[in-house]
């Protein structure tokens, strides 16, 4: 996919994935409710109303982008642009009987695009785009010790405008669109369904939850979603889970396709005295597969890695190896950002040219932390296509990426990033795009959160 003649298909999957809802939220905790000066009532019993506010900005400049041929590919040059979102919402939780309670969330996000068209094109022809929408609106209850005997609030009914995420994103993080008319094509800002209800279990080591959702992608396709996840924590080792899932969609490749999913993250060598040097290596992994209707062909996507993080070693480096693989008929659904990486792979190739189908790809992640506030990646990517002839090119080596991310936590409330990305194309690349130049880009993000 994504040569001239599948750029719309690309464009149509894309509706349903993006980014994070604050980049720096990997960095950084949320503040906590003593430091969250817009909260209005509170009582001992942990009662509370608070407004809140979210404020994000983006500004990007590139050089050569689609490997210097980004007219011939959107239609039009793409150089520099911006986006900006603007999140005030309202939220609480009221404390009954037991430990019960009753919890809710509504929110509001007025997105921005300047005039310069993106690298996806979303904004082509358009001009500035602005657009103010509902983003969050749902009500829940907790259990609190109603079931004492299974733990305190074994039971969460949650239903409304709400996002769902299992694992780290790869399957399930954002069920909306962004960019187009909604603006904000990068920062997003769209990423809860349409409607939700899930219904959330916990006891012990075991937690599960039952879900049954409404996309709210751009194009109105009536995507529905129902289905379980599992997952049981293993005492300092890990963890196991997965899910079975189903779709109904007005898109014939979605449309009654189940889904079966597992993951797990295990650190074999966490209990061992014979080789304590090994205590902080772990390996994760996932694996989905699509069954589809008669007409089409399965999907599958997986991924493993393994991490080591030396933490007798100053700035407490980790190095991260991951091997993901797509096949050419997975039909990527609802995966978005949970960190860097995971799961636009890569700020140029993943955000803006592949998405997570027919594409093998090798990650090598290093993360240091020079100052307390301070996190840096360094992040090369190899992208390779998992079938060249479904792509309509006679070679699988895609391009080479290099990204450098400058976190820095200023204080609570104010994070700024600096992200540096560069891109040299291989041979599917040349043929699909028409360009052979280097793709270097640069973004500066700040978020302010309350």
């Amino acid at each position: 996919m994504n040569n001239l003649h599948s750029l719309p298909r690309k464009a149509l999957l894309a509706l349903s994935l993006l980014t994070a809802p604050c980049l720096m939220g990997t960095v950084q905790a949320a503040p906590t409710d003593a430091e969250n000066p817009l909260r209005f009532y509170q009582k001992d019993n942990g009662s509370y109303l608070q407004a809140t506010f979210q404020a994000e900005f983006g500004v990007f400049s590139q050089s050569n982008s689609w490997f210097g041929n980004s007219k011939a590919v959107l239609g039009e040059k793409s150089d520099s642009w911006s986006e900006t979102l603007l999140r005030p919402g309202l939220e609480g939780s009221f404390t009954l009987a037991r430990s019960q309670k009753i919890y809710g969330r509504i929110d509001a996000v007025q997105a921005n695009s300047g005039a310069e068209i993106d690298p996806n094109g979303t904004n082509r022809g358009m001009g500035a785009v602005n657009d103010l929408r509902i983003e969050k609106a749902y009500a829940g209850w907790r259990s609190g010790t109603l079931f004492s005997s299974l733990g305190e609030d074994f039971l969460d009914v949650s239903f409304g405008r709400q996002q769902y995420i299992a694992g780290n994103g790869f399957l399930f993080y954002s069920e909306a669109g962004a960019g187009y008319n909604r603006a904000a094509w990068y920062l997003g800002g769209r990423r809860s369904a349409e409607y939700a209800g899930i219904v959330r279990m916990k006891t012990g080591r075991w937690s599960s939850d039952l879900l049954y959702l409404e996309a709210d992608d751009i194009r109105e396709t009536n995507t529905r979603a129902g289905g379980a996840t599992v997952d049981y924590a293993l005492e300092k080792l890990g963890n196991i889970g997965g899910g079975l899932y189903s779709i109904e969609s007005d898109i014939p490749e979605r449309d009654d396709m189940k889904i079966y999913d597992i993951r797990g993250g295990i650190k074999p060598f966490e209990r061992s005295e014979v080789l304590p040097a090994l205590k902080p290596l772990k390996f994760e992994a996932e694996y989905v597969y699509e069954e589809k209707a008669d007409d089409f062909a399965e999907g599958y996507g997986w991924y493993l890695a393994a991490s080591y993080q030396m933490n007798e070693i100053p700035w407490k480096p980790v190095l991260t190896y991951r091997y993901a693989s797509f096949n050419e008929n997975y039909y990527p659904l609802f995966y978005g950002f949970s960190d860097w990486g995971s799961w636009f792979q890569g700020e140029i190739i993943g955000e803006y040219v592949l998405a997570n189908t027919n594409l093998d790809t090798d990650m090598l992640r290093l993360k240091i932390q020079p100052l307390d506030p301070v996190t840096v990646n360094l992040i090369y990517y190899h992208f390779t296509l998992h079938d060249a002839a479904a792509s309509d090119v006679s070679s699988d080596d895609y391009a080479d990426e290099v990204d450098l991310i400058i976190d820095w936590a200023v204080n609570t409330h104010l994070t700024l990033s600096l992200v540096g990305a560069y891109a040299e194309p291989g041979d599917a690349a040349v043929q699909q795009t028409g360009g052979d130049e280097s793709w270097s880009y640069m973004m500066l993000y700040g978020c302010l959160k309350f």
